[in-house]
């Protein structure tokens, strides 16, 4: 979006793209919606995929995890940025007259649509995994729990490695991870169990090629997007 106004960016990284030259305050208030946006709208065609295909049990579970990730990351910014007053949703509102006003707005509006997602996920779940009986829940964990710890870890690993001041790094990526990401482990605990077990129920093969790709993409994520990528 920066490039979309004319503007060009130091470096990518898993924590900052700073600007070279910051523009006036309309267009860079473009620049930091149009993250959030990217997330609902990856988030959305993720849930129009999955309503749709009809495909293997894990690229399944993967149309609904990078779903839940890209839903919950938004409106918890949304919710979270307001009040500790840090982050996009913030910087949005932060010279407004009326603070006040603006930041109870941002957290009730942020705090709705976390709780619309959070009961979006949990339909998906139960219809991905379906009607596990008694297990239903022992079947979500065992989805939910290894991604989480996954995703945590590699992007704290990340933030390690950023140019950014050590607290500062880590708020972005331990926040934006573990903290953001703690919907996930809420999911199991409010799914219905039914009173008989499913007659299939829902299991993820262990791939090869999903392993060997979550790896090479775990390691660029650290050793490129770490230290950043100059642009």
């Amino acid at each position: 979006m920066a490039a979309l106004l004319g503007y060009r960016c130091v470096q990518l990284s898993s924590t900052d793209i700073p600007l070279i030259a910051y523009p006036p305050t309309w267009k860079y208030n473009i620049i930091l919606i149009a993250g959030s946006s990217a997330n609902w709208i990856l988030g959305f065609v993720c849930l129009g995929l999955l309503r749709t295909l009809r495909t293997t049990p894990t690229l399944r579970y993967f149309l609904w995890l990078t779903m839940c990730v890209n839903l919950f990351l938004p409106s918890t910014y949304m919710t979270v940025a307001p009040i500790i007053k840090f982050g996009d949703a913030y910087y949005l509102i932060y010279e407004l007259p009326g603070q006040w006003f603006w930041r109870s707005a941002l957290v009730l509006a942020g705090g709705t649509i976390c709780w619309l997602t959070f009961r979006l996920c949990r339909a998906e779940l139960v219809r991905l995994i379906g009607s596990g009986g008694p297990a239903a829940r022992s079947i979500a964990w065992k989805l939910i729990v290894p991604s989480y710890v996954a995703g945590g870890v590699v992007t704290v690993t990340s933030g390690l490695f950023s140019q950014l001041d050590y607290k500062v790094a880590q708020l972005q990526a331990a926040g934006g991870t573990f903290g953001v990401m703690v919907w996930l482990l809420l999911l199991p605990l409010t799914i219905p169990e039914a009173p008989t077990p499913a007659s299939h129920p829902f299991v993820v093969p262990r791939s090869i090629g999903w392993i060997v790709a979550g790896a090479l993409i775990g390691l660029i994520f650290i050793g490129a997007l770490g230290p950043g990528i100059p642009l």
